[in-house]
């Protein structure tokens, strides 16, 4: 009795996830080297800085862990039986955990938008994490439907609406976060002092290349699901979406470092010098440690602050202080 065996393309479908799913894993080991370079570098930071940092982590082991059974369940535990591959439920509980991943990110960068934008346009930040929230909660729905689902081209069919907007909502938000940004910091440079120009030049080039990365990416994805539904291609890319957006949210914590030795070197001698004083005259002051926490996280926020010339002050986040500028500060 001869055997027929029958040919089945698997470029596309499981071909496609399963590269899918290495990025995410390379992915996975970068946000794992920014945390832990996070934790070394700011050890004094606020407890709602570190749980969030630590939320991340922990929802990105679920994420990776679910992603990659998925993937080893449909290629090793389902090899050569090609029709038993019509639903993918794991990856449909990863939906939820990506949500989740999303909201805080976003919610973290449009409470700064909050904080940082002047009134009324500081609403803007409260508008994106609205937005945000429901979008996480849709992100929920569609993961029940999705475990619920018989096969991967009943969801597309039924949920394709949904999924749709999710992803138009996403890269809107990280593109009204960013452009909102972009032209405060453009303004204040105009208003600021050359010394400090170049410290908001690489704030400005920071804030285009992780609001551009997630916005495209999440761009490129709705492409790929509304022009190739019948493959796995946009998928594969949503195996690592999240995990752009944990890193845009761990690069900017640890950004912080860099932008404070280059406000540092901004700074003329004679500023430096009675820094140097003042960090000598701190040392025997028991409140610096904690006054340490709230100054490396707003960094970016006092180095904005340097360069305006009539603000009086300069809310810094997750805190209650206020920087004011020196009465005889020579601009």
């Amino acid at each position: 009795m001869s055997t027929i065996f029958t040919h089945v393309d698997l470029g596309d479908t499981l071909g496609a996830l399963q590269i899918g799913s290495i990025f995410s894993v390379f992915l996975f080991g970068v946000v794992t080297l920014q945390a832990y370079v996070y934790y070394s570098t700011f050890r004094e930071d606020l407890w709602i800085y570190k749980a969030l940092v630590t939320a991340i982590c922990l929802l990105e082991v679920g994420h990776t862990a679910a992603v990659c059974y998925e993937v080893y369940h449909d290629t090793i535990t389902l090899y050569g039986q090609p029709q038993l591959l019509g639903a993918f439920p794991v990856l449909g509980a990863v939906t939820a955990i990506g949500g989740a991943i999303t909201f805080l990110v976003q919610g973290f960068f449009a409470m700064r938008l909050f904080r940082v934008l002047p009134k009324p346009y500081g609403f803007i930040g409260i508008l994106c994490l609205v937005l945000s929230l429901s979008r996480c909660v849709a992100s929920i729905y569609l993961s029940i439907q999705a475990v619920a689902a018989k096969s991967i081209a009943q969801y597309h069919l039924q949920m394709s609406w949904l999924i749709s907007t999710l992803l138009a909502v996403g890269a809107a938000i990280d593109i009204i976060i960013a452009v909102s940004m972009l032209y405060y910091l453009s303004k204040k440079r105009g208003r600021g002092l050359e010394r400090i120009a170049t410290v908001i030049d690489r704030l400005i080039a920071y804030t285009i290349r992780t609001g551009l990365l997630t916005s495209v990416s999440a761009v490129v994805l709705l492409i790929c699901f509304q022009t190739m539904p019948n493959n796995l291609v946009w998928l594969a890319l949503y195996t690592f979406l999240a995990k752009l957006y944990s890193n845009s949210l761990l690069s900017a914590l640890n950004a912080r470092q860099g932008m404070r030795e280059e406000a540092s070197l901004s700074t003329p001698s004679g500023d430096r010098h009675l820094r140097s004083k003042n960090t000598r005259r701190d040392n025997m002051n028991p409140s610096r440690v904690a006054f340490e926490g709230i100054q490396a996280i707003s960094i970016e926020m006092k180095t904005t602050t340097e360069t305006i010339q009539d603000d009086p002050a300069f809310y810094v986040p997750g805190s209650s202080v206020h920087y004011h500028r020196s009465a005889n500060q020579k601009v």
